[in-house]
């Protein structure tokens, strides 16, 4: 019988195209090590040292014979498969063919000594395709993760390959979108890099790959210290003198000629590492060090428990230095990365969500912000899988309570968490085994030693009054610091003189009580440090007390205080030599917890409520502003895109995390207004490109101050908003329920352009749940409203939308009427890119003249002008709409080409329906092209996906088709129980069996 072997993603074993069982983790990582050497012999003390490390049980030898044993029976019935005894070791003897590690070195081997670029590029897309997922995915021991690391980079190798493969083809347009994501990942990589500049420069894009080099300068610069090599310094340039040697080559073939039949180049592995800077002058704590560095010993074992460090300690003792520091100087044992979140657990304001904190995390792992799943629950599942078998550093600070922590536990033991927080957290110890670490208060030597570091001589000249400065700041990390700075300012003051001064504010303050309380007396350095302050400086340090956000840029400290950006970057750089704010990259600053509470404190005891409320007021308006100025930027209202895309893209990226937070705090202080201004001005952007979830709760915040202050219109577009977002996360029915809110409001309100253009979206809801009757009633109804209003495009819409559910239904000549209905009035307001669509339509009517070439020209006119807009939603459509005119005309291989751009615009879209439309027309083409067992994989894809949503017609698709396939290579049995299922669903949608590639019946009505 035949067999098959992977390692590129979860070890498996397929014998006659059945997975086999290969037992517990610890028998998997057997069968990879010997897949790895297949061929060569592997010494038993190999096998212990890959299986098992360091932490090899004493009987490590007796459990590899048993697992041994197990692998041999498991295989026994493969033909040319075994496992055997030889002098130099155990022995797999396979084809190298039969495991996809080797096929895919094969593959890469030929494919770097082809000699054509196109034979080049389709061996690489062949090897490619090899991979399911990490190496060995689910397993972790220190052998498995240096290989897996050598495999990644040998993966990125080859994508790197293809990408110079396919610009010497020509097709740098269809390869840009890959590339920029890909860069984004990989920062400083100077080959991709350089084509990614190739590609915007032969896209007409002169000026984007010129900011393209200055962006990799920049981060060479800042994170190596070097300037980029002689060869990107001259590909920039070649393209700054626009050298007709950078032209495509004479000899490839035109892009949209011809495509590929491989899958899009496989995205990097992504390796988040979000640690903070390291701390500056860190003094001491050798012991707590020395206690985390045992933790990473990790105890022997098949599934080694989870390993939780918990840094406990009073407010200002340094903890979260401390774990930065330790996380930095053990980051190298964790190669997969390094999670990092501030819970502002003690922000009585706004803690940071646990949904929230899960979404970041998501992010930071490559989840694209529409597979972020909705609930609490279900992104703590996520998280948890994308964790799986990877050893990764996460570090959850300033937590309050287990609850806070609990979801962001990983469910793996490769991982390891450190956790700070100014509770003890029991629970974290009796329920989860985390080891505490307790932070006292610095030792006076090392309080002395951290003084020393800051501000040097001094120390030693006055040394009883650095005693008496260090004990006067309760020995707190924090309160040094300050201290330390005011004293730097003040050089020609001797410290003895600076602690009588602190000695009296601690006075007057009456801060100290019988207990020596350390909050109490770090208030008192911080109010020692605020007296010392300028008016302008003190007023600065109260305000951004105000700011909702972590941290905030020098433009919205501006707004705050009224001052211009000049003076405000003045401000800030007063508070950063006093250590009262912290300066970050890209003009950014942030503040202790503490110091942010308690310059709040004093904006209140200061500032009165007007000028408070007119400083939030102006901090709103600014963010505002910026949004509204960057989405006009982004979004033009019927023209192109004005300049400085880039800029108002990365502006928005980066206050992102504001912006939701004005949302939020707005809404819960009665800044209802800003909310719904703002919210709906994100809208758009966050639709089409940001993070879903994000997106559905700044929109639930909007609903929420819409219903604060009786706002109907503001609530039902606020709600209508939301029904899209639920929609596209596969939320059916909480999408439809959404956009019922949302109808009778607009139906009282007396809006019928608002309330159709809901019904055509509660019909899109219907059509995905297969309430085709349901669907028909929605368009119909608003189809009546846009015919009362004149809205000739709105009818045209709604007419196309009923002639899909007449052609899914098999009325083929009701739905030829509707298009051509359709057709007339789009041309009447000279709307080309929807000719282009029910062109389309009409030419996949079966048994109907096709306007085949009309509808191709018109089609590929609209792909030009989408693909020039950077309309990616609608260049995903389009693809999807000419592969299925150019299947119906034979053209398999283009249509293949452009259904599999349209799969990878879908996913970074995140419009996960039609992804799985996508896939099962790829799945027919390829099945009609020959490739059935390519086919049968992308049906199965689909059939995940459109479970996972709810679409039922696409469920049906994706199981005729498994079973077409099946029955092509003569497994009839395994293919009946899917041809049933597809029956079955078709039986009860009440729809015709499954249609071919290119008939409307497939295309979607959403």
């Amino acid at each position: 019988m035949a067999a098959e072997f992977g390692v590129l993603g979860v070890v498996e074993a397929r014998i006659e195209g059945r997975h086999v069982d290969l037992g517990h983790a610890r028998q998997r990582c057997v069968l990879g090590v010997l897949l790895v050497e297949a061929g060569r012999p592997v010494t038993m003390d190999q096998l212990i040292d890959r299986v098992w490390g360091e932490r090899a049980p004493q009987r490590a030898a007796g459990a590899l014979y048993s697992y041994l044993s197990r692998l041999r029976r498991a295989v026994a019935c493969a033909d040319g498969v075994e496992i055997r005894r030889e002098p130099g070791g155990y022995l797999l003897t396979v084809d190298p063919r039969a495991v996809d590690l080797h096929r895919f070195r094969r593959l890469m081997t030929l494919a770097r000594g082809a000699e054509a670029d196109r034979s080049a590029a389709d061996l690489i897309v062949q090897a490619l395709s090899l991979w399911r997922g990490d190496p060995f995915a689910g397993l972790d021991t220190p052998w498995l993760s240096a290989m897996r690391r050598t495999l990644l980079g040998e993966r990125f190798a080859a994508e790197l390959d293809l990408n110079d493969a396919l610009l010497r083809l020509g097709r740098h347009g269809e390869l840009l979108p890959a590339l920029s994501a890909t860069v984004a990942e990989h920062p400083l990589d100077e080959r991709l890099a350089g084509q990614a500049m190739l590609a915007l420069y032969r896209c007409g894009r002169q000026a984007d790959a010129d900011e393209q080099y200055r962006r990799i300068r920049r981060c060479l610069a800042d994170e190596l210290g070097s300037d980029p090599g002689a060869a990107l310094r001259r590909l920039h340039e070649q393209i700054l003198a626009a050298d007709p040697a950078l032209g495509v080559p004479a000899s490839a073939v035109p892009a949209g000629e011809s495509r590929l039949s491989g899958p899009p180049p496989a995205a990097a592995v992504v390796v988040p590492t979000q640690l903070p800077a390291d701390v500056r002058a860190f003094t001491g704590r050798t012991g707590e060090l020395a206690a985390l560095d045992r933790l990473l010993a990790l105890p022997g074992g098949d599934e080694p428990p989870l390993t939780v460090a918990l840094l406990s300690g009073t407010a200002g003792v340094g903890k979260s230095a401390l774990a930065v520091r330790w996380a930095h100087r053990v980051r190298d044992a964790f190669p997969d990365g390094q999670l990092y979140v501030n819970l502002r657990g003690y922000d009585a304001e706004q803690p940071v969500a646990v949904a929230e904190a899960l979404a970041g995390f998501l992010t930071a792992l490559g989840v694209r912000g529409p597979e972020i799943p909705p609930g609490t629950d279900e992104r703590a599942g996520r998280y948890r899988s994308e964790l799986t078998g990877r050893r990764m550093l996460v570090l959850l600070d300033n937590a309050s309570s287990v609850e806070q922590i609990r979801p962001l536990l990983p469910g793996t033991g490769s991982c390891l968490v450190l956790i700070t927080s100014r509770d003890s957290l029991p629970g974290m110890v009796a329920v989860h085994g985390a080891e505490r670490v307790n932070l006292d208060l610095l030792p006076l030597p090392d309080a002395i030693g951290l003084l020393r570091k800051l501000i040097d001589a001094r120390v030693d000249r006055e040394p009883a009054a650095a005693a008496d400065l260090a004990a006067a700041c309760a020995r707190l990390p924090l309160a040094l610091r300050i201290a330390a700075e005011l004293a730097a300012e003040r050089t020609d003051v001797p410290l003895a003189e600076l602690v009588a001064e602190l000695g009296d504010h601690q006075v007057r303050l009456d801060l100290l009580d019988a207990g020596g309380d350390p909050h109490a007396e770090v208030r008192a350095v911080f109010s020692w440090s605020y007296q010392n302050l300028p008016a302008g400086a003190a007023r600065a340090f109260r305000l951004f007390g105000l700011h909702p956000g972590e941290t905030a840029h020098v433009d919205a400290v501006a707004a705050l205080t009224g001052a211009g950006s000049g003076e405000a970057r003045r401000l800030l750089g007063v508070l950063g030599r006093a250590s009262l704010v912290q300066a970050g990259p890209g003009g950014r600053y942030g503040m202790h917890d503490l110091l942010r509470a308690y310059a709040a404190e004093l904006a209140i005891g200061h500032d009165s409520e007007a000028d408070r409320e007119a400083a939030v007021t102006r901090l709103f308006d600014h963010y505002l502003a910026g949004a509204t100025a960057a989405m006009t930027t982004l979004y033009p209202d019927g023209a192109p895109p004005a300049g400085h895309v880039d800029a108002a893209r990365a502006w928005i990226e980066a206050e992102r995390p504001n912006l939701a937070a004005v949302c939020l705090h707005g809404a819960a202080h009665g800044r209802h207004r800003h909310t719904i201004a703002l919210a709906e001005t994100l809208f758009r952007y966050l639709d089409a490109g940001g993070p879903v979830a994000e997106a559905a709760t700044v929109t639930a915040s909007a609903v929420s101050a819409a219903r604060a202050v009786g706002d109907r219109e503001a609530q039902a577009r606020a709600l209508s908003n939301l029904g899209r977002l639920h929609r596209r996360q596969g939320r059916l029915h909480e999408a439809a329920e959404t956009y019922h809110q949302a109808l009778i409001l607009y139906a009282d309100l007396g809006e019928p352009a608002a309330e159709a253009l809901v019904l055509r979206n509660l019909g899109s809801v219907d059509w995905r749940l297969g309430d085709y009757r349901q669907a028909a009633d929605h368009y119909r109804r608003a189809w009546m409203l846009y015919r009362h209003l004149g809205d000739d495009a709105g009818q045209a819409d709604a007419l196309v939308r009923l002639g899909l559910i007449d052609a899914r239904l098999g009325d083929h000549e009701q739905a030829a009427q509707r298009f051509g209905s359709a057709l007339e009035l789009y041309a009447t307001l000279g709307d080309r890119f929807s000719e282009a669509y029910v062109l389309s339509l009409l030419a996949r009517l079966p048994h109907r003249p096709a306007p085949l070439d009309r509808a191709a020209a018109h089609l590929e006119q609209s792909l030009a002008t989408v693909q020039r807009t950077g309309d990616r939603t609608a260049e995903a459509y389009v693809l999807t709409d000419l592969a299925a005119v150019h299947a119906r005309q034979g053209r398999l291989r283009e249509a293949s080409g452009h259904l599999r751009r349209a799969i990878v615009l879908h996913q970074r879209i995140g419009d996960r329906a039609s992804e799985a439309e996508a896939l099962n027309d790829l799945g027919q083409v390829l099945r009609a092209a020959g490739d059935t067992a390519e086919a049968r994989v992308q049906h199965g894809q689909a059939l995940d996906l459109a479970e996972e949503i709810g679409d039922r017609y696409e469920r049906a698709r994706a199981h005729d088709g498994i079973a077409t396939a099946l029955r092509d290579t003569g497994d009839a049995d395994c293919a009946r129980p899917h041809l049933d299922r597809a029956r079955r669903i078709f039986a009860d949608l009440k729809v015709p069996a499954a249609p071919a590639i290119g008939d409307p019946a497939t295309t979607s009505g959403g």
